[in-house]
């Protein structure tokens, strides 16, 4: 009886001494710690949504079983300073994660922005204002290494034995295999975990997906095979599902035409008879002369092919009366720095006010914030194409790659003889645009090559730079010259809006000083004057030099006002919705030689610009290979947000939540909204598609554009 309890006694000591040994192990500590961080994250940035929490967690655990093996199978000293490292790491990436998506509403890609660290000191000032909102989730974030201290002496940094690595190991190999079994349960999603798992095309979908943890891993492996150039898989082009109201458009290239009007002007004045002129419009598709099946038959990259047969199957927009409005015309663009149309005003800002509503008048206008923040939305303006969302930014890979960027404004107007010329107030190595402007057709001057910027009595720059000033010192090294396009990137109106740092602000603090606002918003509207100076000085010359008549104006943002919200709710007077209302916006195109203005409905946004100031000027390009679509023709009105949120004349859609508005008051079929799923996951692939594969270097030797 006595051995007997012995034995037994023995028995539950093992057991208990087991049971210790697992969870003073380091693989226990380390999953506890992701699975820590994972679960405090989603519920911090997605509101506590479920739905793909038991993800998350299965890659914490399996990243937790590796980081732990990895750090106790080291000599005992080396094991404790990997622990304190990778506890480290990991709250400092969790915690970086949480920062830049306070700042910028997308997620950190370590590879995307690794080329421009150094400019994040630029954004001290808006890292401290983060840290001052959120510093209780960036504690709470530090629990891991906190909790280090505490327990150090508790955990076992001991080697185990070859049984227990194999066990370890068998086990971490089942959390991965169920996490792939599990992901063929999820249904009814175009951007199914397992679909961002397989073709990562999107470091937010990734993150709310999978998880911080193993978007880092996809995030390195998609880095390290671009520096290695390794050219992945084209991502599948869905088929566009078919609904209840879909005409069925045929896409011929055949010219037609329509009468759209009479002039009964001219009356002979003894005849009862009138001479009557038709007035015929072009309403053909604005394509160009591209034999796709011709291209098909003969390629051999299958990423270039399938880039070919989705284009030939995409409808073209149509011409229209505005095509060739403003043929011949001079053109200058403007991308603001963080502009928002809230703040037009007809008293404060009366240039602004004029050009907005003088010119044409798009009511319904976005901005949507674009990975990259300025570099993302400037791609989107520039290219009609959205950048690519993690990984990489599309601005400079297509610069550094020398892409060939066959729809630019300076690359399509060089053709016809402009002279192109582009400026910024700011350093023109910033975010590599001396590689990638110059590579879009533009002789770029900025701080650093031509432009000399005003400075403190100290001898030091100022912060930001007067858009006023970029005016006044350029203008005489385009306008001498017919025709001409030039572009401006202004600064003026960047963060922080405060009456401390900013120089803008602090130089127009009287100009707000009564105004019924907060500090910050009368700060930003003291910044955004700035541009209203520019644009009143831009025109005060064009009319002096006789040229405001045979010049077009483009004003567009980058981005909206993106850590200050609260700014764009009080301009606009009501709080405004975080997937919609914060990003509707102003888009200028305006001249004087306007006679009355232009109003269009139709809901757009900024990649549409570049194509529809295309048709504007009269220039041969293809609807087919851009995202963004002519506003004025007759195609309907959509815009497209970076997490796949979409709004068209009918409805909008909250990929988040699901919820469907109608707009126009009719029942919204199911139907059309998978419809429009899948023509935005189509956008997306073929935008990453054409900068990843320099696709219009292609269509651009097919068509003998390219000069040797």
């Amino acid at each position: 009886m006595k051995e007997e309890t012995k034995q037994t006694t023995n028995k539950n000591t093992g057991h208990k001494k087991g049971f210790i040994k697992v969870i003073t192990s380091l693989e226990f500590y380390f999953v506890l710690v992701f699975v820590y961080l994972e679960t405090l994250f989603h519920f911090v940035r997605f509101n506590g949504e479920l739905l793909y929490l038991p993800y998350k967690l299965l890659f914490a655990i399996f990243y937790g079983m590796i980081f732990g093996t990895i750090a106790s199978i080291m000599p005992r000293i080396v094991s404790k300073i990997l622990t304190w490292g990778f506890a480290a790491l990991a709250s400092v990436y969790f915690i970086a994660q949480i920062m830049y998506s306070g700042i910028f509403r997308t997620y950190l890609s370590i590879t995307g922005t690794m080329g421009v660290t150094g400019q994040a000191f630029d954004f001290v000032d808006v890292i401290w204002k983060e840290v001052g909102s959120e510093w209780w989730i960036i504690l709470l974030m530090l629990i891991p290494v906190i909790s280090l201290i505490f327990f150090r002496k508790v955990l076992d940094f001991d080697r185990h034995s070859m049984i227990c690595y194999g066990a370890q190991l068998a086990g971490t190999i089942a959390v991965f295999i169920f996490i792939m079994i599990s992901f063929n349960f999820e249904t009814g999603n175009l951007y199914t975990a397992k679909e961002v798992y397989k073709n990562y095309n999107s470091v937010d979908m990734s993150v709310e997906k999978l998880g911080v943890m193993e978007s880092l891993y996809i995030d390195i492996k998609e880095g390290v095979k671009s520096a290695l150039g390794i050219e992945g898989k084209s991502a599948d082009f869905v088929a566009e599902i078919t609904y209840a109201d879909d005409p069925g458009i045929e896409t011929s290239t055949e010219t037609t035409t329509e009468i759209v009007a009479t002039d009964t002007d001219s009356i002979v004045p003894e005849s009862t008879e009138a001479t009557t002129e038709e007035i015929v419009i072009d309403t053909s598709p604005n394509v160009l002369d591209v034999d796709f099946d011709e291209l098909i038959a003969n390629e051999t990259n299958e990423n270039i092919k399938s880039l070919h047969e989705y284009i030939s199957t995409v409808t073209p927009t149509n011409k229209n009366e505005y095509t060739g409005m403003f043929e011949g015309y001079n053109l200058i663009f403007v991308v603001a720095e963080g502009f928002s149309g809230y703040v037009i005003d007809p008293v404060l800002t009366p240039t602004l006010y004029k050009m907005s509503t003088e010119g044409f008048v798009f009511k319904n206008y976005y901005t949507p914030l674009w990975y990259g923040s300025t570099l993302g939305g400037e791609y989107a303006d520039l290219t009609g194409l959205m950048p690519n969302n993690g990984g990489y930014l599309s601005m400079s890979r297509a610069g550094s790659r020398g892409n060939y960027m066959m729809f630019t404004l300076s690359n399509q107007l060089s053709r016809q003889g402009y002279k192109t010329m582009g400026f910024h107030n700011n350093d023109y190595k910033y975010y590599d645009r001396h590689i990638s402007h110059p590579n879009m057709g533009y002789e770029w001057i900025g701080v650093g090559n031509g432009y000399e910027p005003e400075r403190y009595a100290s001898g030091s720059q100022l912060w930001p730079q007067s858009d006023l000033r970029m005016v006044e010192t350029t203008f005489d090294l385009y306008a001498g010259e017919q025709p001409f396009h030039t572009y401006y990137l202004t600064v003026s109106g960047h963060v922080m809006y405060n009456f401390g740092g900013n120089e803008m602000c602090i130089r127009h603090k009287d100009y707000v000083e009564n105004l019924d606002y907060t500090e910050t918003t009368k700060a930003y509207i003291a910044c955004q004057y700035e541009l209203e100076l520019a644009l009143t000085e831009l025109n005060k010359r064009l009319k002096e030099a006789g040229l405001a008549d045979n010049t077009l104006i483009v004003v567009t943002a980058d981005h909206v006002p993106y850590d200050n919200k609260d700014v764009v709710d009080e301009l606009a007077g009501k709080e405004l919705d975080n997937t919609f209302g914060w990003y509707k916006n102003s888009l200028i195109i305006w001249s004087a030689s306007m006679e009355e203005p232009v109003e269009i409905r139709k809901y757009c946004y900024s990649l549409d610009v570049l194509p529809t100031v295309s048709n504007l000027m009269g220039l041969p390009y293809d609807s087919r290979m851009m995202v963004g679509q002519d506003i004025l023709s007759d195609s309907e009105g959509m815009v497209i947000f970076n997490d796949r949120s979409f709004i068209t004349d009918k409805c909008s859609y909250n990929a988040n939540t699901g919820e469907i508005y109608s707009i126009d008051g009719s029942q919204i079929d199911q139907a059309y909204v998978e419809n429009k799923n899948a023509v935005i996951k189509n956008k997306f692939n073929m935008a990453d598609n054409i900068c990843n594969y320099d696709y219009y270097r292609y269509i651009g030797e097919y068509l003998n554009w390219i000069e040797e």
